[in-house]
């Protein structure tokens, strides 16, 4: 499954249903699918939190190994763990921030509701 995609498609979706008309009922359904969806995404939100930080803890330990020891093979570790981090960087950032935007959305949806 494509995680990136998935979200995308949520996003566009309650965008584009936030530019109907509905009623309370309607409006409170939306909500709910909503936050669903942000409840299942706040799960790979903070495994990815926790890989990340892991990671990143082993970059940091294989440049102080290398700094302690001199040793190349503390270097190659060093750019491996880099060429990792880097990646589980970005897509943390596409997790927080989506779910940042979301919010924004949920409060949109509420302003709907109580109108």
């Amino acid at each position: 499954m494509n995680i990136t995609k998935y979200m995308k498609d949520h996003e566009a979706y309650i965008k584009s249903e936030l530019l109907k008309n509905k009623n309370r009922k309607k409006w409170s359904l939306l909500k709910e699918k909503h936050e669903q969806m942000i409840r299942y995404v706040q799960h790979e939100r903070i495994i990815h939190l926790l890989v990340t930080l892991a990671f990143g803890t082993f970059l940091l330990l294989s440049i102080i190994l290398f700094f302690l020891t001199g040793y190349f093979l503390a270097n190659i570790l060093t750019v491996l763990f880099l060429v990792l981090v880097v990646p589980y960087i970005v897509y943390y950032l596409f997790l927080e921030n989506t779910i940042q935007g979301w919010y924004k959305l949920t409060d949109e949806i509420d302003k709907r509701i109580n109108h």
